[in-house]
């Protein structure tokens, strides 16, 4: 099953995430790719950031493709002033990976309502590749409004939600919020709360690591 691996905001461990499912795919050698619709604050367009990350933790065999690749650390809309970005392209390639793949592991920018083109924000990507959704949110105050919104505007578009993943969960983290955000979540979201992801190394390959592995397998995505 291919999916859209969007978040709450940005920096929340939707590649953390991309690279577990990745990890876990490779363990079963099933065919898959990684593909970042659009990447930025990227200043080599040849090594988009985010693909990289995911061959750094799993392997330089996993294969990723980016459509495109923008220095600037913006949302895609305000970092390509020339207007240079096409739904349709984006769609083409996913089409093609799709063709060639079981699995397409789709990182979307940012959060859901990031700006891409004229009047096109991630959302409507989403809804362009018609793929289960899969958010990801981050464990501190805050989280719960921006994940409940995140939530609330992907059903209200008739997008299927999979669930919610916390990633980089510390259990004795003194923030006060920390301890009873899981239970809220679950009492509150209208999808399922999949999982709690703890930090977890982030070395050369350290995904490949069964413990690692387990961790992404318990969420029941793929």
């Amino acid at each position: 099953m291919s999916l859209f691996i969007t978040g709450t905001d940005t920096g929340v461990g939707k590649t953390v995430l991309t690279a577990g499912l990745a990890a876990l795919l490779k363990s079963r050698d099933e065919p898959f790719c990684v593909f970042k619709p659009i990447q930025t604050g990227c200043p080599d367009p040849a090594h988009p950031e985010d693909p990289e990350q995911v061959k750094q933790w799993v392997g330089d065999s996993v294969e990723t493709f980016c459509s495109y690749c923008f220095p600037l650390p913006v949302a895609p809309y305000a970092a390509d002033p020339e207007r240079t970005i096409q739904p349709r392209k984006i769609l083409q390639d996913f089409k093609a990976l799709q063709a060639q793949h079981k699995t397409v592991l789709v990182e979307g920018a940012g959060g859901i309502r990031v700006p891409i083109a004229n009047r096109f924000e991630m959302l409507d990507l989403a809804r362009m590749l018609q793929l289960p959704v899969v958010v990801v949110a981050r464990p501190n105050l805050g989280t719960i409004n921006h994940t409940l919104l995140t939530v609330e505007t992907l059903l209200r578009q008739r997008l299927e939600v999979k669930g919610v993943v916390i990633s980089g969960w510390k259990p004795d983290d003194p923030d006060p919020s920390v301890p009873s955000l899981a239970e809220t979540l679950e009492n509150f979201l209208p999808v399922p709360l999949l999982g709690l992801l703890p930090v977890l190394p982030q070395q050369a390959g350290s995904f490949n690591a069964e413990s690692v592995r387990s961790a992404f397998a318990a969420l029941n995505l793929i």
